[in-house]
């Protein structure tokens, strides 16, 4: 006897199913591989049979299963049960990895599940009779020698080929059989009779749910690597439970190579919320910990939802996996080995500058006493933000909070330059690029791009290399919002402390992207921004110069052209209907040589030199479009041919090599032969405009319009770094290094920015796919209530709605289970594999699809050949959607979109040659009469997008061709602008610049450099400075001036005042104080903000000290953070401070 012999109907299947059940116990590993061969079977036969089936784009089982109609026919819960016999059949050939006894029978038993559906739904047999799985019918034949299991990998290997050869053999002798083509047809017809009438009767059957859970929390334990036949594993007894018996069975416990128990694993039933097993995993782990002396690592599951939590340091949180061994024993040790934070030492050779420092502290404390896991820098682009990043991984490496580090940037090119820093500031952290392929990973730090981290992560989860717990801190570049909308699934995965880093001013970062981090908006862990770094020259400023061409701002008219251009305008066959180029037209459509040749004039005049001021320094020209690119290009080389092309290149992500003509434009070598200089000038298009480090960019040309303000920002980053001795080899010389740079808009861009100071909103649209999918929803759960008036529209209403929900359920029936971004979501979408789910959804499914499933990606081939994945279609559905939801809420037909969907049937018509239209020709005529849209209804709209959506890919795309011309520009003289998001300097700043300016004049002058630098001064210091500011005032007597200005401060004072103190003297008064002991965040914080006060206003009295700013954030002020003796070496570095003011140390106020 055997479990299946209710199949020896199908004579093929039964003796597969039959050879697995022999084998669960002498041979587990054959078992599974025939288990997966009898599913290929009933699969196969199905489609063969069952003309309700669609076949898929491919004939393997994945596909075959996967496909929406064959998922839509099954019974609920089947789907796991095929999913978990499918895996385990192909680790059982493709993979050395144990297979138990006990994983073996359940795979056995979920086929029977199977097979009993597959006999209900089938067979001829009246009546059908419940099929009950009975483990003793199953032969308990005894386990072979392991060494002979082992082997059987290579003979099922060789089996399965043997097998699919002689299938295909079979397959086509089957092919050319006429008279069994006859018998199939036969057996087609009377299958879909019996399904019709088995579907009205109901299924008895126990599918055993709780077996299928199980088995799939089984699953993501054996992915971590958990061998589940390990001793004490399963249901292992714990004494000390709050029951009366005083003991409890825990699920799964997993053990580490000590004999110690690392984690508990608590699975409760799919129907109910994993949490509900919250409590009773913390019980057993107290009863583990009680008898082992050791408190475990808590999970709870119920197949679907998974938690951890390690309650001896951190509150729950959900995972996507479960950790390995090895990670879960990283997670135990680091109770012990984790090292303080708090009295960490910064490597200053790595990150040197204060607020670098405050930076670390601010995550270091936030990691450590707040139990936070998430923290995002905003630091001005060139202030160091990977040098503080690198510090941060040395910090936590050494303190042993982390072991693995994964940092993440959008582009091959920076994901090299911040390997290149670690490597050159941090190499024992033996940093490495991932690529697919790898077959392990040992390096401490691995750097990837987004795309190239997706693809690893959608490997199939037995094969996939890294697990979710593989790293401890993952560090995210330029953390905005577009990265987390497109990849945020990654940051999800990976259960690890999570870093963003971005030069995103605080007020400009998206809400979302503060949601990512768990922070309120505008309120980061920690910001330091260009003004700030401005002001702390630690960042060079631009100096923004508008220069306006007319053909780039009031476009190109033909009227205002001498004769000789309207002839070639005339003879130019793209113009000759046209009276003019509109400005957005240019470096687009139109290209003009004069228009860049002069721009290209004004930028070799007025750029910054280096050399002596003989050569250009180095430029990056933002370019509106690749043809823009290679227009400049071969204009700079037609003008200055003398350079060979070697001076001025393209670079660009269509160029190839791109990465090394950015290592040349980043290298400063001499060059060896002066015909062939290093490459100076970049004509980038959008390559460049963030995250390239070149400190001796000196010049930036906007040659294209930008209308985002965070983009903008970012563009310019790329000037200011600093440089020393960029301009000759004496740091100490302020002129021999770089002090500002240079910005040449000829664009408007500047002018734009000061009107609009928030640059244009960021598009926040969702993807077409999205949108397409939420509207076919919405207006298919809307269409649930159909007027009663007329019979005949109502059911054209309920056909159309039935093929939407139809359609929707297709897509989310061909989402893959197994990809990581699906898996997360598989609760909700395994609720709707039912077709029947989709007929009545309740207001809370709805919330549901939209909230977490209309997003995610599907594998689904096309649902029939009219809604075939062709160019173009996906638009013409969303703009006959857009028709179909505004009508149907409003009862009228929006005029704009009725009209693109005339023009676009007009453009058709003209298409009438192609057999595909002509078909269709004299519908495609008829919409486009006012008749038809009279009396316009939704199916009809639905007539219009089923039968054109195909088509649309017949129609000429308009692509306008691109001329070039030569016609006389105007370029006006630039105009040096401020813009207020660049730098705002307030008007104490700005007389602080002119005096400066009159330092630079008098440089033989030392008493403002000695006021500035905290020095001590001198009376007769004093009486100097005085004359030189009333030269400087411009006031007609002494007198005047000195009651003016300083009214009746000293002059050291109010000099003082006007040019503060310089931030790094302010931070020299007070190091000693700061080096004297170890001070939290916000103890630096303070001193900062002391720092601060000086910096602006150049002395501060005591009484300013119990004042706002310094009582907004405690009310006692100094005396609220620090020791009484503390506060007196504060006070003391104060009165220092002030009394080098004045020649005798007498400042007069308190």
């Amino acid at each position: 006897m055997s479990n299946f012999t209710f199949l020896k109907t199908w004579q093929a299947i039964y003796d597969n199913a039959t050879q697995s059940e022999n084998s669960v116990y002498a041979d587990p590993r054959a078992c599974c591989f025939y288990a997966r061969r009898t599913l290929e079977k009933v699969v196969d036969w199905m489609y063969r049979y069952d003309v309700s089936l669609t076949p898929p784009y491919d004939s393997n089982l994945a596909a075959l299963i996967h496909e929406p109609s064959f998922k839509n026919n099954l019974a609920g819960g089947l789907f796991p049960k095929l999913k978990a016999i499918q895996q385990t059949g192909n680790r059982a050939v493709h993979s050395d990895s144990v297979i138990s006894q006990d994983e073996a029978l359940q795979i056995l038993k979920e086929l029977h599940h199977f097979l009993y559906w597959f006999y209900r739904c089938y067979s001829e047999q009246t009546p059908l009779v419940d099929q009950v799985f009975n483990l003793a019918l199953v032969p308990n034949t005894l386990k072979i020698d392991a060494n002979l299991i082992q082997q059987s990998t290579t003979k099922l290997k060789q089996q399965a080929k043997q097998l699919a050869e002689s299938d295909k053999a079979q397959a086509v002798i089957e092919a050319k059989n006429t008279e069994l083509s006859e018998e199939i047809k036969a057996l087609q017809a009377k299958i879909a009779t019996h399904k019709q009438k088995i579907s009205h009767t109901v299924d008895s059957h126990n599918y055993n749910e709780a077996d299928t859970r199980k088995f799939l929390i089984d699953l993501q334990l054996k992915e971590a690597g958990w061998d589940l036949t390990h001793k004490n594993t399963l249901e292992y007894e714990v004494t000390g439970m709050p029951n009366n018996k005083g003991i409890g069975f825990v699920d799964y416990v997993l053990w580490g190579d000590d004999g110690l128990p690392l984690a508990v694993v608590e699975a409760k039933r799919t129907m109910h919320s994993a949490t509900k097993g919250r409590q009773q995993a913390k019980l057993y782990a107290d009863c583990l910990e009680s008898m082992f002396k050791r408190r475990p690592l808590i999970y709870y599951s119920n197949g679907y939802e998974l938690y951890f939590w390690d309650d001896t340091y951190y509150p729950e949180r959900q995972v996507q996996g479960y950790g390995t061994q090895a990670e879960l024993q990283r997670i135990i040790n680091r109770r012990s080995e984790r090292q303080d934070l708090l009295t960490a030492q910064v490597n200053k050779g790595i990150s040197g500058r204060y607020y670098q420092e405050e930076a670390l502290r601010h995550i270091c404390e936030l990691f450590q006493e707040h139990k936070q896991r998430k923290a995002l820098l905003v630091m001005a682009t060139g202030s160091g933000k990977t040098r503080t990043i690198i510090s941060l991984v040395d910090i936590l490496l050494r303190h042993n909070w982390v072991k693995r580090v994964l940092f993440l940037a959008d582009r091959n090119a920076l994901v090299t330059q911040a390997k290149n820093e670690f490597n050159r500031l941090l190499p024992h952290s033996s940093p490495i690029i991932l690529s697919s392929g790898l077959a392990t990973i040992q390096n401490r730090v691995c750097f990837s791009t987004y795309p190239t981290m997706m693809n690893l992560l959608n490997e199939p989860a037995e094969s996939r290399l890294l697990g979710s717990g593989f790293f401890d801190l993952v560090v995210i570049d330029e953390a905005h919002r577009s990265v987390y909308k497109k990849y945020r699934s990654i940051f999800d995965y990976f259960d690890a402390l999570l870093v963003g880093l971005t030069a995103t001013p605080k007020d400009d970062i998206d809400k979302n992207t503060y949601d990512v981090f768990g922070l309120e908006s505008g309120v980061p862990t920690y910001a330091y921004e260009a003004d700030q770094a401005y002001a702390d020259g630690f960042l060079v400023p631009p100096v923004c110069m508008s220069v306006p061409t007319k053909f780039m701002r009031e476009g190109v008219h033909y009227k205002e052209l001498s004769h000789e251009e309207q002839d070639q305008w005339e003879g130019t066959p793209e113009l000759i209907e046209r009276d003019k180029v509109l400005p957005s037209e240019v470096n687009r459509f139109l290209f003009n040589e004069d228009t860049v040749d002069k721009a290209l004039k004004h930028l070799m005049t007025h750029g910054i030199k280096v050399s002596g001021g003989d050569v250009l320094g180095k430029t990056i020209i933002f370019a509106a479009n690749n043809d823009h690119a290679n227009f400049i290009y071969a204009r700079f080389n037609a003008n200055y041919p003398k350079w060979a092309g070697h001076f001025a290149r393209v670079i660009t992500y269509k160029e190839g090599y791109a990465e090394s003509l950015i290592a040349d434009f980043k290298d400063n070598t001499p060059a060896k032969d002066p015909s062939k200089p290093n490459l100076t000038i970049a004509i980038s298009v959008d390559m460049l405009d963030t995250g390239i480090d070149v400190p001796e960019v000196v010049n930036l040309v906007f040659f294209k319009v930008i209308k985002s303000k965070v983009k903008f920002l970012q563009m310019l980053g790329r000037g200011t770094r600093l440089c020393p001795m960029l301009f000759g080899m004496d740091q100490s010389n302020p002129e021999h290094n770089k002090q500002n740079f240079m910005v040449f808009d000829f664009c408007s861009n500047l002018e734009y920015f000061e009107l609009n100071p928030d640059g244009a909103k960021e598009n926040k649209q969702k993807s077409l796919s999205q949108n397409i999918f939420e509207k076919r929803l919405h207006i298919a759960t809307t269409l649930y209530k159909i007027p009663e008036d007329d019979q005949q529209q109502k059911e054209a209403l309920v056909k159309f709605r039935d093929y939407t929900l139809a359609l929707l359920h297709h897509q989310v029936s061909g989402m893959n289970l197994d990809n990581f971004i699906v898996r997360p979501k598989r609760q909700y979408i395994e609720k709707l594999l039912n077709r029947e789910e989709w007929n009545l959804l309740d207001k809370s499914q709805i919330s549901d699809i939209v909230s977490h499933i209309t997003d995610l990606p599907t594998d689904a081939n096309d649902f029939n050949t009219d809604e075939a994945n062709v160019e173009d279609a996906k638009p013409f559905d969303h703009l006959v959607l857009q028709v179909q939801l505004e009508y149907l809420e409003t009862n009228s037909l929006p005029q704009a979109l009725m009209l693109r969907i005339i023009i676009i049937a007009e453009n058709l018509e003209t298409k009438s040659s192609v057999p595909n239209v002509a078909e269709h020709l004299s519908f495609i005529q008829e919409i486009q009469t006012d008749a038809y849209w009279e009396h316009i209804t939704l199916p009809m709209m639905e007539e219009i997008r089923i039968k054109l959506r195909c088509l649309i890919q017949f129609i000429d795309k308009g692509k306008k061709e691109i001329i070039y011309t030569d016609f006389e520009d105007e370029v006006g003289k630039g105009e040096v602008k401020d813009v207020a998001i660049i730098y705002t300097p307030n008007s104490l700043l700005q007389y602080r610049k002119k005096i400066e300016a009159y330092i630079k004049t008098h440089e033989s002058q030392l008493t403002i450099q000695k006021l500035k630098r905290n020095k001590p001064i001198t009376e007769q210091d004093l009486e100097v400075l005085e004359d030189i500011l009333f030269q400087a005032s411009g006031m007609e007597s002494k007198e005047a001036y000195i009651e003016f200005y300083t009214d009746t401060k000293n002059l050291g004072i109010f000099v003082r005042e006007l040019v503060g103190l310089d931030r790094a003297a302010a931070k020299e008064a007070f190091s000693g104080f700061l080096e004297a002991s170890t001070y939290n965040s916000t103890q630096i914080d303070f001193i900062n903000r002391i720092i601060d006060y000086l910096t602006v206003n150049g002395v501060m009295g005591v009484g300013a000290l119990y004042q706002a700013p310094f009582t907004d954030i405690h009310e006692s002020s100094v005396d609220g953070f620090f020791e009484d003796a503390q506060v007196v070496n504060i006070l003391d570095a104060l009165e220092a401070i002030n009394a080098n003011s004045c020649f005798d140390g007498k400042v007069g106020f308190g």
